[in-house]
C-alpha cells in the first residue's frame, strides 16, 4: 500500500490492506477494534495495512469524508487496550490526518512479523485464543490451512539463501598442487633389512663352529624389557622376518600419513549476514591412487617393559577425537565432519583436523575432483561446490 494517503483516501476500495470506518471506536466499540486490529495483522501480506477512521464507503464506490467531531482519542489508550488483550505484541499507530479540512484518524498496522495474532484473554464477546483473518473486505475466523500457512513462512523467512564459499589460500583459488609419494624406507623395510643383516651374521657364524655347540650359540636370550634381533636364534628370526609387515603395519601406517602424507584442508567462509545453522559437510574423492587414513595413527611404542604401560592409559590426542569420519567403498572415500553454527564473515577451516591424504606416483599429472556439500538446518537443499587437486610429481 502506498504511502500517499491523500490518494487513498480518495480512490481506493476497501480490501486485505485497507478499512474505512465511519466513526471513531468510542469505548463501546473496543471489541470491534480488537477485532479489526487482529484481522489486519493476521492478513496474508507483509504491507502496511491501513484502518481510516472518518470516512463512510458508499455502496457505489463514492465516500462521504464525515471527519471526526468528537474529541480525538489519544493513541495510548488504544495502546493499551491491545496490549492487555492481543498477543503477541501487535504494532500499529493511531495518528490525526487532516484531509478536505476535516480532521480523520488513521490506523496503521505495520511489521505484523509474528503472526497468529489472538486473544490472551476474555474481553466482552471475545474469547482467549480466538483469531480473525482479513480476506479482501472481509474477516473470517483463523483456519487450519492459515496456521500451516503461518509455520511454512516462519521457516522459509528462516532458510538461509546466503553463499557460502570453499576455497584454498585465497577466496577464488578452488585447486591445489599435491606431489606423489616419495621413495622412502618404512619401519618394516628397515626392520626387515635388520633381521637379514643379523641372519647372515648368524648364518656364516655358525659355519664356523663345530656342530656340538650350534645349539649353544643359536638360541634365544630373553632380555627384561624385550628380546633384540642380534639376541635372538635363527628360527625365531626366520619366523620375524616371515610376519615383519603385520608387526609394523602400525608403525608403518604412522610413518605413511603422519611422515610422507599431505595434511589436507581447506577454508569455508559464509558470505552472508546471518548463522548456517548446525551445518555439516560431506566430501567425496574418487578412491582410485589415493590413500586417506580413516584415523590419525599416533606412533607406537614398541618397548615391551611394563614402563609402556603409561603411554597405553594416555587419553586419546585432540586430533585423534576430532578427524572427520571416513568411510572407504569400493569406488570413493565419503569424509564427513560437523561444522556446528556456521557464523557469518568469518573464514574457517572446512576440517577440524586435517586429512591425511597420500597419492601414488603412478596418478602424476591427473586431477582428482572434490565433491562437496554442505547442509544445514536452515538450508532448504544442500549447497554443492568442488575443489580440485592436481597431482604433480
Amino acid at each position: 500500500m502506498t504511502e500517499n494517503l491523500d490518494d487513498i483516501i480518495e480512490f481506493e476500495n476497501e480490501n486485505t490492506e485497507l478499512d474505512f470506518k465511519a466513526i471513531q471506536y468510542q469505548k463501546v466499540k473496543f471489541q470491534d477494534l480488537l477485532k479489526d486490529l487482529m484481522s489486519m495483522a493476521n492478513a496474508k501480506t507483509d504491507a502496511d495495512k491501513y484502518i481510516i477512521v472518518g470516512v463512510k464507503l458508499l455502496g457505489n464506490g463514492n465516500r462521504d469524508i464525515l471527519g471526526i467531531t468528537e474529541d480525538f482519542i489519544d493513541e495510548a489508550t488504544y495502546q493499551q487496550l491491545v496490549h492487555n488483550n492481543i498477543e503477541p505484541e501487535l504494532n500499529f499507530s493511531y495518528v490525526s490526518y487532516q484531509f478536505q479540512n476535516k480532521t480523520l484518524g488513521v490506523f496503521k498496522i505495520f511489521d505484523s512479523i509474528d503472526r497468529p495474532y489472538m486473544m490472551k484473554k476474555d474481553f466482552g464477546k471475545l474469547r482467549i485464543g480466538e483469531a480473525f483473518i482479513r480476506k479482501g473486505s472481509h474477516q473470517t475466523r483463523l483456519t487450519r490451512k492459515d496456521f500451516d500457512f503461518y509455520t511454512e513462512k516462519k521457516i522459509t523467512e528462516k532458510r538461509f539463501k546466503g553463499k557460502i564459499h570453499t576455497y584454498f589460500d585465497e577466496i577464488n583459488q578452488k585447486s591445489i598442487a599435491l606431489k606423489t609419494l616419495s621413495n622412502g624406507d618404512y619401519p618394516s623395510d628397515k626392520a626387515a633389512e635388520k633381521i637379514n643383516k643379523i641372519l647372515l651374521e648368524k648364518k656364516e657364524k655358525l659355519k664356523k663352529t663345530e656342530g656340538m655347540f650350534v645349539s649353544f650359540f643359536d638360541q634365544d636370550i630373553p632380555m627384561l624389557g624385550g628380546t633384540p634381533y642380534e639376541n635372538r636364534s635363527i628360527k625365531t628370526l626366520e619366523g620375524n622376518l616371515e610376519n615383519v609387515a603385520e608387526t609394523y603395519r602400525e608403525d608403518d601406517l604412522h610413518y605413511l600419513f603422519e611422515v610422507k602424507a599431505h595434511k589436507f584442508n581447506f577454508r569455508i567462509l559464509n558470505d552472508d549476514t546471518e548463522y548456517l545453522e548446525d551445518a555439516s559437510i560431506e566430501l567425496k574423492i574418487e578412491k582410485e591412487g589415493l590413500y586417506i587414513a580413516d584415523k590419525i595413527y599416533s606412533k607406537p611404542d614398541n618397548s615391551n617393559s611394563i614402563i609402556s604401560l603409561k603411554y597405553e592409559l594416555n587419553p586419546p590426542s585432540w586430533e585423534s577425537m576430532n578427524y572427520p569420519e571416513v568411510i572407504e567403498t569400493e569406488t570413493e572415500y565419503l569424509i564427513l565432519e560437523n561444522l556446528g553454527d556456521l557464523k557469518h564473515q568469518i573464514s574457517e577451516n572446512g576440517l577440524k583436523v586435517d586429512l591425511r591424504i597420500a597419492i601414488n606416483p603412478k596418478l602424476n599429472k591427473a586431477e582428482k575432483i572434490v565433491k562437496i556439500k554442505i547442509f544445514g538446518k536452515n538450508l532448504s537443499k544442500p549447497i554443492e561446490d568442488q575443489l580440485i587437486i592436481k597431482v604433480i610429481e
